[in-house]
């Protein structure tokens, strides 16, 4: 059985590849805080920690799933080296502290594409416009420059959260409306969101099927929507009130780390070459309905 390690545990994507990918796969979870609902086999481990070998000498892992991340832009900005390490030069460390059979698939973003790009696709240029970005293309590079065999994913993920102690955007969206707090949501952003539970199934393909091929693969919604539109679709099919909702627009926070207001991306490549059907932005909403009843 393959021996799988998974960073980023305590956070929503992670904490699901842990929880479902353990039904396949020997896992071991690393996150950056204790929590009540973590795994068993679950170390707390900080990356930017100057050394790794506790965390690989524990895990043995054949596989990694890096996940792990500072996404706040905000944050990120603000603690420019903390967000470089953590994000980037992570990579590196993973590199330099595992054996060349060790295949590695980084969890990259749509913020490594300037604005000025539509339906990014994996042949564009990245060109991040922020530190969040700009730490995540560092990953990527040091990957791209290994004799590794990986996967980079792009994506842009909503959900919900496992760990308790956490709240994204979409639980953001849910409990303030069924709290009838008034909330503003972007209507001149778009993005092309699949849920966590969608991609990890797409993540355990690749695995079982020895899909790990030193490529960059964009996997997301088939299409696009602006954030309110997201919300208001995630409100209705819940049957919540939606009237606490309204638009908003991104250039109204001037003190927001830059962030394009078009973050979408193509995902043909991978449809095609891997023959994937890929959800649209109604499955995607249905995903979260399905976790969100359970």
């Amino acid at each position: 059985m393959k021996r799988i390690l998974i960073t980023g545990a305590s956070g929503m994507l992670g904490a699901t590849l842990v929880h479902e990918l353990s039904k396949y796969y020997d896992v071991f979870a690393t996150g950056n805080t204790s929590f009540k609902e973590e795994p068993e086999r679950y170390m707390k481990f900080d990356l930017s920690s100057p050394s790794y070998e506790s965390l690989i000498d524990w895990a043995n892992p054949d596989i990694i799933i890096h996940s792990g991340a500072l996404t706040n832009g905000n944050f990120c900005n603000q603690n420019p080296s903390l967000a470089f390490d953590v994000n980037g030069v992570s990579m590196k460390k993973f590199l330099d502290k595992t054996s060349d059979n060790v295949k590695i698939i980084y969890i990259s973003t749509d913020a490594v594409f300037p604005s000025t790009l539509s339906m990014a696709n994996e042949k564009d240029c990245a060109n991040p416009e922020n530190v969040y970005g700009k730490s995540k293309e560092l990953g990527e590079f040091f990957l791209k420059n290994s004799d590794r065999e990986f996967t980079i994913i792009r994506t842009t993920i909503v959900g919900l959260n496992l760990n308790s102690d956490k709240q994204g955007f979409v639980e953001w969206i849910i409990n303030s409306s069924l709290k009838k707090e008034q909330i503003g949501l972007f209507e001149d952003v778009l993005f092309t969101p699949i849920s966590i539970w969608d991609l990890t199934n797409e993540i355990n393909f690749l695995i079982s099927n020895n899909q790990v091929n030193s490529e960059i693969l964009h996997i997301g919604s088939t299409n696009s929507c602006t954030k309110y539109d997201f919300g208001i679709a995630l409100l209705k099919e819940l049957n919540i009130d939606d009237s606490v909702v309204n638009k908003s627009s991104i250039l109204n926070f001037s003190d927001r780390a830059k962030r394009c207001t078009d973050q979408t991306m193509e995902t043909k490549h991978y449809r095609e070459k891997y023959s994937r059907k890929l959800p649209d932005l109604a499955d995607t909403i249905k995903s979260i309905k399905e976790n969100y009843n359970e």
